[in-house]
């Protein structure tokens, strides 16, 4: 907390200094380029293999999928024109007339069928193969009509088709992406400073009204806040940390708005270890942790508590799945009954060592370090690692931790329970990354595939969560709500729950007046 209070003293003795700065020379945005913030670089920026938010995040900008989403997270079509299912089996795609990657090629049935077989191909070992374990067969009879014939129903496979296409024949070479057919294309990438896009004038949909965005990878909160007060960013969705969140306000130039989040955050556990494997250790630790106090003090209220994975508002949520109290007594009862008693009373010694991996992200840190002296009073001794995103990440995918904290970012369908749940979605063809392992899960996941009934799939889920709660492989946290910062002539983006930066291809920049007295929440 004291570096916040330092840096909020000093904010006064900077803004003169900025401002200068800011009247010296050209702001981006008077010369036509977005720029937007990332709290950290992309592991991967190929669709066929990237797994995490970043990565996600620059390819719903640069490349076309068959299939989109719509805010409620509802398909609609994007390369695809129009589809039928004539029966459970079988899904036909019919592409748009003329579509094009962005170095000139057409792009046809056959790229779609290139990308998906790469990613079915073990060869590959694609992270996203699990999702298309049902795919029999990709028949193209003509350039633009890709048929996909399923060996069982799959109720979830419209939503397993908004993934990037790329053109046939595409290795892949993670930081050199394959072209995309997307409203930008990407100029220039570079790991550990940004990414130059530009509009893409064959973009089916039109080409974008802002012609030149950059992405900067700015790990630093605060580096990322004084970035933004001086103009050289003029873009971050949850890139401001909600204690900079009112000097944002102040601010003549920027905005904050505020809406509904989906992305749950939550703590994972590593069930191949020996403390961790047993539920009422894990449970213990659950117990010992005061979510309502970390999101009022360290989310400033800019969150939700959740129970389960699902974002708020899904259709398969549970409303009635019972809370985590916060309760240390209870904690400290069961980790004496799972062999973990305190070994000297009130002294120093503790129960339990764990090691809790984290980002270097500055509020992820501060959360773990909440919870590591909230453990402490419940007798277990945390050690935190705050590793560099790639490499944190990458340990994570191996399960190489003990516990670590993580969001689920744009969960569309409930099958999410599949993919990190089921005994068979360990990395890298699922991310069931802590070795859980349940047959009813497994049985559930399995049916729920296959119904094609929402009701039906619905109570199935339902019951999914409820052993999900009982046994706790993760935890639930919180579903932060999003928060963008934005230049105020930057106009059009609308916040979705699943924090898609879709819908920058629709923005614009637009003169507004700058009066100090303008500024504020809208």
């Amino acid at each position: 907390m004291l570096r916040i209070y330092r840096l909020s003293i000093l904010f006064p003795a900077f803004l003169p200094f900025l401002t200068l700065s800011a009247c010296a020379q050209k702001l981006p945005i008077d010369e036509g380029r977005m720029v937007i913030a990332l709290p950290g670089a992309p592991v991967n920026v190929d669709p066929r293999v990237a797994t995490d938010a970043y990565g996600e995040q620059i390819l719903q900008m640069t490349h076309a999928s068959l299939v989109g989403r719509d805010a409620a997270g509802e398909p609609l079509p994007d390369l695809a024109q129009r589809w039928e299912s004539p029966d459970p089996l079988t899904y036909v795609f019919h592409l748009r007339p003329g579509l094009r990657f962005h170095d000139g090629r057409p792009l046809t049935s056959a790229d779609v069928r290139y990308t998906f077989s790469w990613i079915l191909d073990p060869v590959n070992r694609s992270p996203h193969r699990g999702l298309y374990r049902q795919v029999a067969a990709i028949e193209t009879p003509d350039p633009r009509t890709v048929v996909f014939r399923l060996s069982e129903p799959f109720a979830p496979f419209l939503s397993t088709m908004v993934r990037g296409i790329v053109p046939a024949g595409s290795p892949a070479r993670g930081y050199a992406p394959p072209v995309g057919a997307g409203p930008y294309k990407i100029d220039d990438l570079s790991p550990d400073g940004e990414a130059v896009l530009s509009a893409y004038d064959g973009y089916y949909g039109g080409p974008p009204a802002i012609r030149a965005v950059t992405v900067k990878f700015v790990p630093d909160s605060n580096v990322r806040f004084l970035e933004l007060k001086m103009g050289s960013v003029n873009f971050t969705l949850n890139g401001v940390d909600p204690d900079l969140l009112p000097a944002a306000e102040l601010a003549g130039r920027l905005v904050v708005e505020e809406g509904r989040g989906g992305n749950v955050t939550y703590l994972g556990f590593n069930l191949r270890d020996r403390a961790l494997s047993d539920g009422r250790v894990r449970r213990a630790i659950a117990l010992a942790i005061d979510r309502e106090t970390i999101v009022r003090t360290i989310w400033k209220g800019h969150a939700d508590l959740v129970s389960s994975i699902l974002p708020p508002g899904s259709w398969a949520l549970d409303p009635d799945l019972p809370a985590v109290p916060f309760d240390p007594a209870r904690a400290r009862r069961l980790l004496d009954d799972a062999g973990y008693p305190d070994p000297d009373g009130e002294g120093p010694l503790p129960r339990l060592r764990l090691t809790y991996k984290t980002s270097q992200n500055e509020v992820r840190r501060r959360v773990a370090t909440v919870i590591q002296e909230q453990l402490r009073q419940v007798g277990i001794s945390v050690e935190i690692q705050s590793l560099e995103w790639g490499t944190f990440f990458s340990d994570i995918k191996k399960g190489n931790f003990q516990v670590y904290s993580l969001t689920w970012v744009g969960i569309a369908d409930p099958d999410i329970f599949h993919h990190a749940f089921h005994s068979r979605s360990a990395p890298p063809d699922g991310a069931n990354r802590g070795g859980y392992s349940d047959a009813e899960i497994d049985r559930l996941t399995e049916a729920a595939r296959r119904e094609p009934s929402r009701e039906k799939r619905r109570e199935m889920y339902r019951r999914v969560q409820r052993i999900l709660a009982r046994d706790l492989p993760v935890f639930p946290l919180w579903a932060g709500r999003n928060l963008l910062v934005r230049d105020r002539r930057l106009m059009g983006f609308p916040l979705t729950p699943d924090e898609s930066y879709a819908p920058v291809r629709a923005m614009r920049i637009v003169p507004v007046p700058l009066t100090p007295s303008d500024g504020g929440r809208r």
